[in-house]
């Protein structure tokens, strides 16, 4: 007698429903504060860096990519993209020097400044200035006291650090070392920061170098869900790091401004 299709078809889901599911990787609380103070040391050891990058913006389904870009950061308070032609012109510019967010849009001479809320308007609410420069170093921004930090780490040398204050929750996943497990050497993989419940955005960080005695991630990958926003910052081999920044690296002389 031949079992009927409809059967075989039913039997095969409860089958499989059936079946040990692998028990989920247990997580052990442990003491965040060593963690929270290497973080904290390691953003105060990055003083500055040059770069050449090739940048990717996905937006909206829409994709660009900028294969020459120069990166300027000043520690964690300032910073300078500018994106070059195939002739080394300059095709944008966009400065962050403190105070003021400047910026020169492709096929235009004027300069327009706007405020820290030029950020929002550009990359979405959370991924401020002082959030951007900390990712392009590779860092997490400094954090702002009172705040709650609980780390949960597994087996495999893989933790959580989650950071709480007012409405808003970091999340920063980091690995620590087999041969040490110390803080200090621990590798921050990816972070993410929720604001009132959402999601302001989330970074992944990759192919971590070591220049001048501090780590850099070479692949930095930015997600805005509320943007639908991609950003790939890729940097290439010829990079400076922990070296003097002239201030006149922050100004983008024009003859008009717009504000």
């Amino acid at each position: 007698m031949k079992t009927p299709l409809f059967a075989v078809l039913l039997i095969i889901p409860l089958v499989f429903a059936c079946a040990p599911k692998k028990p989920d990787v247990p997580l052990t609380e442990v003491p965040a504060g060593p963690l929270v103070q290497a973080l904290d040391q390691r953003h105060r050891s990055f003083h500055g860096m040059k770069a050449i990058a090739s940048i990717v913006i996905q937006k909206w389904g829409k994709k660009r990519v900028l294969e020459n870009v120069g990166i300027v950061l000043d520690g964690q308070c300032r910073f300078r993209m500018e994106a070059y032609g195939p002739l080394g012109q300059t095709i944008t510019a966009f400065v962050w020097n403190g105070k003021t967010m400047l910026l020169r849009r492709p096929d235009s001479d004027r300069v327009e400044q706007q405020g820290e809320d030029g950020f929002a308007r550009l990359l979405g609410q959370g991924l401020n200035a002082r959030e951007f420069c900390a990712i392009l170093s590779g860092n997490i921004p400094e954090l702002a006291r009172p705040y709650r930090a609980v780390q949960l780490c597994g087996r495999d040398g893989g933790c959580v650090l989650e950071i709480s204050r007012d409405d808003s929750v970091r999340r920063v996943q980091v690995v620590y070392p087999a041969a040490t497990g110390l803080a200090p050497e621990a590798q921050i993989v990816s972070q993410e920061l929720h604001q009132s419940g959402d999601i302001s955005y989330r970074v992944r960080f990759d192919r971590t170098i070591s220049i001048a005695n501090y780590r850099l991630p070479t692949k930095i990958e930015i997600e805005v869900p509320e943007r639908h926003l991609q950003l790939t910052i890729e940097y290439d081999s010829d990079l400076e790091v922990d070296i003097p920044i002239q201030d006149e690296l922050f100004e983008i002389p024009n003859n008009e401004t717009a504000n």
